[in-house]
């Protein structure tokens, strides 16, 4: 494989790649402009955690691409995925799961529970409603199968599907937030999440020693390493896969590759 194809690596990463953008949102102040386009001026970003480690040693563990903390002490956790090779939803619902178990401690009652805030972006419209935004409301339905919004049913979970296939097309800052994502360009940037643009680009021009594992020949050297116990094609397949994560286009990976 040659080298001289990492260069510049960071430059092609899109946010839309999870592990571009956990670097980014490490900052503080970009995890804000983040929030509170989505969910608006009523929520303070105290602390962000990438890459936030759910350890189970019976049980599968979780890795959270971004944990934010509030000063409302109600946790916000965004995740960023490109590819649709696994149930969303479900994965969301053993995240908070996950999270519940870390918030609560032994002899509180289950009304301390505080709300949490699930932010998942996707590449695609994977649930099919051919909308943007997705954001899930707990009802009850009655014995003839009618629901009905006139009784929600909140437990402190707060869903939100985003995605990018779908083009807001409305001129608004989460419009112009969604495309930066999706091409994380120049031409795409917008005064409205400043912090962002900035923590992208010291990411990109900058030292960060984690960006510059995620963009070396190293990094993906580990793909191969990690698949040559289960043959040549899954090696390859631990590459792309690696590769798409990061949002690179299909030239460019086959170009990685030989494929």
């Amino acid at each position: 494989m040659n080298e001289t194809i990492f260069e510049n690596l960071p430059q092609k990463m899109n946010l839309i790649s999870d592990l571009f953008s956990r670097v980014v949102f490490r900052d503080k102040e970009a995890c804000q402009d983040l929030v509170k386009i989505i969910l608006g001026e009523g929520y303070e970003v105290t602390g962000v955690t990438s890459q936030y480690d759910i350890t189970n040693l019976q049980f599968r563990s979780v890795v959270l691409d971004i944990l934010a903390e509030t000063a409302g002490e109600e946790p916000i956790h965004v995740e960023f995925q490109i590819s649709d090779d696994d149930d969303h939803m479900r994965r969301v619902r053993y995240c908070n799961g996950s999270i519940d178990t870390h918030l609560l401690q032994k002899g509180k009652a289950y009304k301390e529970l505080p709300d949490v805030y699930h932010i998942y972006i996707t590449m695609n419209d994977f649930i099919g409603g051919g909308q943007t935004v997705y954001e899930i409301f707990r009802t009850v339905r009655d014995r003839e199968g009618t629901y009905s919004t006139q009784y929600p049913v909140e437990n402190g979970v707060h869903e939100l599907y985003i995605n990018l296939e779908i083009p807001l097309d409305d001129g608004s800052e989460l419009d112009h937030l969604l495309r930066y994502i999706k091409e994380t360009t120049e031409e795409n940037e917008d005064a409205c999440f400043g912090h962002i643009i900035k923590s992208v680009k010291e990411c990109r021009e900058g030292d960060d020693e984690i960006m510059k594992y995620y963009s070396s020949h190293e990094f993906f050297e580990e793909g191969k390493k990690e698949g040559r116990e289960e043959g040549e094609k899954r090696t390859q397949n631990s590459i792309i896969k690696k590769m798409l994560s990061m949002g690179q286009p299909l030239e460019f990976i086959s170009e990685c590759t030989d494929k």
